[in-house]
């Protein structure tokens, strides 16, 4: 029989136990209390600590009766002097429990902890985490200073626990203690985290969210580090006497509660890569147990160095106490200047007598966010493009009313990008305040700006006609919304410098899909038209165009009719002339050649006739194939033979002599 050597302390256990089970319950209270993110993430880790805690409490005793049982049947065998009475397969039903608490209860534990983690998942990120990110901008913390001095409470609490607990497994190698005090070491962790987000969303809470998100990776690592580990337990070789690893001790938990078991790990790797003892040299040593005092002290240099603050020489700032909320204690100009550290003290900086821009409507795209498809190419009325444009779209912020101010015309939609070019001045210029005087009187004149302008532009483009601003009013829109812009923001101490109307176009939706229409039962159909805006813009200018091409095209086909009669003419001329001079010039022939023949004819009238035949005979006849039949006592026979049956280079090819040696 092995010998039970593990040292057991089953009131430890139980102690990390109360603790888990009382911090538990707690954190459920300040989770619900505050609605913070990071507070139930860190009270789904609670969940898996306590079950943690009592699987291990469980396991101590379970292992404590085995040793008990041992250590009494060690005895009975020392004063046995004959054989066993009993045997041992009948004298240890505690070390059997034991055995199937470690081949059942365990794993199925560790399942449940599983599905605890992936369901804790799951319902902060579907019902906490989702609500939260789509409204961030508005978010915040319910009961700070309640939560504030809980976490720090329950913090400092499981810190002393976690420490004294993990170091006492560590020293004297109770390996059933260590899984337990590692995740109350990790959770105090975890609490003092929660406390410094509880501080900062006094200022801002959206870190809330932020570090909330990070927690859940965290929880879904820590899940699939226990699905690994149960999965990898089922192949792994049992050996007879060799301790078996816990499956509810999680090493992700272990390395950030201490961090310094890395050192251990990483000292036996540089030993075995060096052959001699790298881990037991002083500066090794000196970096293990330091390492922690000065990562501290690099935090601490990096916090208070938040208490310098250098303003360029194109910048002004404005040092907000964070005690007194927004409320602009004093103006910093250029240099190096001193305050308290964050969060309780920053600086706003400006940047006045520089030009700043933003678009009322949709902003449009950058030259690198264009598709290269559409570089090259004319924008079209009926392609969507711009930033953000389907949110905009669902918001209501893309279009904009645009009418005549007549009451019997009708109102109409369009798709604006009015940029707005302004600048904050740094000193008073006549009617116009400047920054210290003006900008800095508001708690978010950027804002208040982007709506007066917004504000403006939808005034003027509800007075105007649609077809105006297009065609022949944007000069004059340019001109009266800079001046209207100008006069509502003069006392906040900024100057209009250009306000542009260039990008204007009908939208792209038809008017169905930007309205809504009612299809209940008692609701209102509106009975708006399929056809999308922009197609209805584009109507009257694609037939205009249309009619204007057939013009042109009826206007050179009539060109080309005129080219081709006028040409039609110029040949027949052409063709009579030709035939005519021909004729002419036979009839010359003709006439020469008569009276060429006219003296011989007079002095030989009988004679020229027959030359004038045989002479034509002669040509006829030269090239003719001829056969002459003489015989005797008869007269000579020439037969002409006037077909040509083949070519005659094909029949008159010279043989050359056999005397011939070419």
């Amino acid at each position: 029989m092995v010998k039970t050597t593990d040292k057991i302390e089953v009131r430890g256990g139980f102690l990390n136990w109360i603790i888990m089970l009382v911090c538990s319950a707690s954190y459920g209270v300040l989770s619900l209390v505050t609605g913070s993110i990071t507070a139930f993430a860190v009270w789904a880790f609670m969940g898996v600590a306590f079950i943690v805690a009592t699987i291990s409490l469980l396991h101590m005793y379970l292992k404590s009766r085995e040793q008990l049982e041992a250590r009494e049947l060690e005895e009975i065998q020392a004063g046995a002097t004959a054989e066993a009475l009993f045997e041992e397969g009948q004298v240890l039903p505690a070390k059997r429990s034991c055995e199937q608490f470690e081949t059942w209860g365990i794993p199925i534990a560790t399942v449940v902890m599983f599905v605890l983690q992936v369901v804790s998942f799951l319902y902060v990120y579907f019902s906490r985490f989702m609500p939260a990110r789509e409204t961030i901008d508005s978010w915040m913390v319910n009961g700070k200073y309640v939560a504030l001095f809980g976490a720090a409470l329950i913090g400092l609490i499981m810190f002393l626990r976690g420490q004294y607990a993990s170091n006492l497994a560590r020293i004297e190698k109770q390996r059933f203690l260590q899984p337990a005090s590692d995740y109350i070491l990790f959770l105090a962790y975890l609490n003092f985290v929660w406390a410094a987000v509880v501080a900062v969303s006094f200022k801002n809470a959206k870190v809330d969210v932020y570090v909330g998100g990070a927690l859940m990776v965290l929880l879904a690592l820590t899940a699939i580090e226990y699905l690994l580990s149960a999965i990898l337990e089922i192949f792994r070789p049992k050996v007879a006497g060799k301790q078996k690893r816990l499956l509810y001790q999680s090493r992700m938990v272990g390395l950030v509660a201490k961090p310094e078991n890395l050192f251990t790990s990483v000292g036996h790797v540089l030993d075995y890569q060096f052959g001699f003892k790298v881990s037991q040299t002083s500066g090794y040593q000196f970096l293990r147990e330091r390492l922690g005092i000065v990562i501290g002290l690099q935090i601490i240099v990096l916090w208070l160095s938040t208490t310098v603050v250098v303003v360029e020489p194109s910048e002004r700032g404005r040092l907000v106490d964070g005690s007194r909320g927004e409320e602009q204690t004093s103006l910093l100009e250029p240099g190096f200047h001193l305050k308290l550290p964050w969060p309780f003290a920053a600086v706003e900086k400006f940047n006045p007598d520089q030009v700043h821009t933003f678009h009322v409507g949709l902003e449009p795209l950058s030259e690198d966010e264009i598709p290269p498809q559409f570089r090259d190419r004319p924008g079209l009325w009926l392609e969507p493009n711009g930033k953000d444009y389907d949110s905009k779209k669902k918001t209501g912020e893309l279009f904009f009313l645009v009418g005549s101010g007549d009451e019997t015309v009708e109102a109409n939609l369009m798709v604006a990008s009015v940029p707005v070019q302004y600048r904050i001045r740094s000193e008073k210029e006549g009617d116009i305040k400047g920054l210290k005087n003006g900008w800095l009187r508001y708690s978010q004149p950027e804002e208040l700006l982007k709506n007066i302008a917004t504000g403006e532009v939808v005034n003027y483009f509800l007075n105007h006609d649609f077809e105006d601003l297009l065609i022949k009013g944007r000069k004059t829109a340019q001109e009266a919304l800079k001046n209207s812009i100008q006069e509502k923001v003069n006392d906040m101490g900024v100057e209009i410098l250009f306000v542009g109307v260039a990008n204007l176009r009908p939208p792209a939706e038809s008017p169905e899909n930007v309205i809504e229409r009612g299809s209940g039962p008692g609701e209102e159909n509106h009975g708006f038209s399929p056809v999308p805006v922009a197609a209805a813009f584009e109507k009257p200018i694609a037939d205009g165009l249309f009619s204007q091409l057939d013009e042109f095209e009826a206007g050179q086909e009539k060109m080309r009719l005129d080219a081709e009669r006028t040409n039609e003419v110029g040949l027949i001329e052409y063709d009579a002339k030709v035939t005519s001079e021909l004729l002419r010039m036979e009839a010359k022939a003709r006439s020469q050649r008569q009276t060429g023949s006219q003296k011989p004819f007079n002095e030989a009238s009988n004679v020229y006739p027959l030359w004038l035949y045989l002479t034509t005979f002669e040509r006829a006849v030269e090239h003719a194939r001829k056969f002459v039949i003489a015989s005797q006592n008869h007269d000579v026979e020439v037969d002409l033979d006037l077909h040509e049956a083949i070519r005659r280079d094909m029949t008159d090819i010279k043989v050359p002599s056999a005397n011939n040696k070419k």
